[in-house]
């Protein structure tokens, strides 16, 4: 009889350890939806239309390098037979000398958008996240998670905080 009120008692305890939070008191969740802020954030569309200007502009400077290739191989095409021999390797050799260098302007242009957008997603990610817990100890939060990240399966839209959470990013 003892050994069972022993038992009885340490499973008890155990539980009333585990369920401590609740009598912390009450929990607040709030939910964000990020996909939805990207989409409806004025301030995170300036950021991405800054970014497609920028990726326009290296885009030009790529297709007129390609619009110079595509000239030299035409050239080249064309007067193959009327050119003379070192005439013809010199054109080779421009021709070459052209690709590699697209090649080369093809990889630092990519790389530049790449490091762009890293730099912008960093930037407003750190932006974001500075709202996001001014808004979590306004009204007490105890936790804000992400929608879309694992353990998330479902969230009421009670707690979605996406729409304040664009309007502070957005006045900011």
């Amino acid at each position: 009889m003892k050994k069972i009120s022993l038992l009885f008692f340490c499973i008890s305890l155990l539980f009333c350890l585990q369920n401590k939070i609740v009598w912390a008191g009450g929990v607040k969740i709030g939910v964000l939806d990020m996909k939805e802020l990207q989409q409806n954030s004025v301030k995170f569309q300036k950021v991405r239309e800054g970014l497609k200007v920028r990726f326009n502009a290296l885009q030009m400077k790529l297709d007129g390098e390609r619009a110079q290739i595509a000239k030299i191989e035409e050239e080249l095409r064309k007067q193959s037979m009327m050119l003379s021999l070192d005439a013809k390797e010199d054109k080779e050799m421009e021709l070459g000398k052209r690709t590699r260098h697209y090649k080369y302007m093809y990889g630092e242009v990519t790389q530049e958008m790449k490091d762009a957008e890293f730099e912008a997603t960093r930037k407003v990610g750190k932006e974001i996240e500075k709202v996001v817990e001014k808004i979590a100890q306004k009204e007490s939060y105890t936790i804000i998670l992400e929608v879309g990240t694992m353990g998330l399966i479902y969230s009421d839209d009670a707690i979605d905080i996406t729409k304040q959470v664009t309007e502070a990013y957005d006045k900011k």
